[in-house]
């Protein structure tokens, strides 16, 4: 197998889409998985209610704090590491109607620890209604709850689709896979397009797929996409999650030294 390899194809504010080469289908998934599952976040695991005249109940009401991503200052703990420290941030509230309450009425006890966001809406409060309440906030683990999932992250094979010139209108493929910033690659005989996006033909070229149309996977090279939900800047997301993987097959390779003494 080739050494592993990372080319970045595109980079937005909260999310990236890269090509991984050189690895196999478990490790991919492997990744993908500790992204989602094992990336530790803030988020409000406790809700302390003091008054609530709202029309929402607690349980409603704290369902929707813990579900506010919180920013989560990596340089402060080690979120590579595989115990958590139990750190708690307090946001407390105290607000009076007619209002509507957003996240950014939150106040937090650490600066560095606040809504991604000011602008999600909590509840309605009406003329004379209170809410009181303290939040408190703690790191955990997507595998533990999803409020502490710092985003999403999925992956395709890489592929290249072969068409050959013999099919009807493959020039209408041609010009779909240009719209789409494809790479193409075209000879005499045929057209062959490098699938770094989901890309679908029309119908109309159905009966063409497996034999004037094939569709080759790539081995060991698959097109990741992962998306943050603001906790964490996302190419801060994967390259805790690939510590995080080196960490646990550290442990996993000490406790089999230790049986083989």
């Amino acid at each position: 197998m080739r050494k592993m390899q990372i080319k970045i194809l595109e980079k937005r504010e909260n999310a990236i889409r890269f090509v991984l080469e050189g690895v196999d289908v478990a490790f991919a998934n492997a990744l993908r998985r500790t992204i989602i599952g094992e990336v530790p976040t803030f988020a409000v695991d406790e809700v302390e209610f003091y008054e609530n005249d709202s029309a929402l109940f607690d349980e409603i009401i704290a369902h929707r704090l813990a579900l506010i991503p919180l920013t989560t200052p990596s340089d402060r703990f080690e979120l590579d590491a595989l115990e958590l420290d139990e750190y708690t941030v307090t946001l407390s509230l105290e607000a009076e109607g007619p209002a509507i309450i957003y996240s950014g009425d939150l106040k937090s006890d650490d600066p560095d620890v606040k809504p991604v966001t000011p602008d999600i809406p909590i509840v309605k409060l009406a003329e004379g209604q209170r809410l009181v309440f303290n939040a408190y906030a703690k790191l955990g683990r997507g595998k533990d709850h999803a409020k502490w999932q710092p985003g999403f992250a999925y992956y395709k094979y890489l592929t290249k689709m072969h068409v050959s010139k013999e099919v009807p209108n493959w020039e209408k493929i041609k010009e779909l896979a240009t719209r789409k910033k494809l790479p193409i690659e075209e000879n005499e005989n045929e057209l062959i397009v490098t699938t770094l996006t989901s890309f679908y033909l029309p119908r109309e070229f159905d009966q063409y797929l497996g034999d004037k149309i094939k569709e080759e996977v790539v081995p060991n090279t698959f097109v990741f996409t992962v998306e943050s939900n603001g906790e964490l800047p996302v190419e801060e997301i994967v390259a805790l999650a690939l510590k995080i993987l080196m960490r646990k097959s550290d442990k996993f390779i000490n406790e089999l030294h230790k049986l083989a003494e």
